[in-house]
């Protein structure tokens, strides 16, 4: 039960570490300073880690994950769409 608090709170800290860009880019429509291969890769190495945690069964670092994935995905999509 502890070892999932603990991974319940680290997502959370790298989960609001992406809010900030997220949250400006929403707002101004502009991504031109954000590469849009790091949230390539960052996407993928996320649907990699949801994947591992759906396999062994961990909760935490899926659920996590998955929150930074729809995080990166917007980002994305802002990338693409925005240019």
């Amino acid at each position: 039960m502890l070892i999932d608090i603990l991974g319940y709170v680290a997502g959370s800290l790298v989960v609001i570490s992406l809010l900030p860009q997220t949250i400006k880019s929403w707002k101004t429509r502009s991504t031109k300073d954000l590469s849009l291969w790091r949230y390539i890769i960052y996407a993928i190495g996320l649907i990699l880690w949801i994947t591992y945690a759906v396999i062994i069964g961990n909760g935490p670092v899926a659920v996590m994950n998955s929150v930074g994935l729809l995080l990166a995905l917007s980002i994305l999509f802002l990338k693409i769409k925005y240019g």
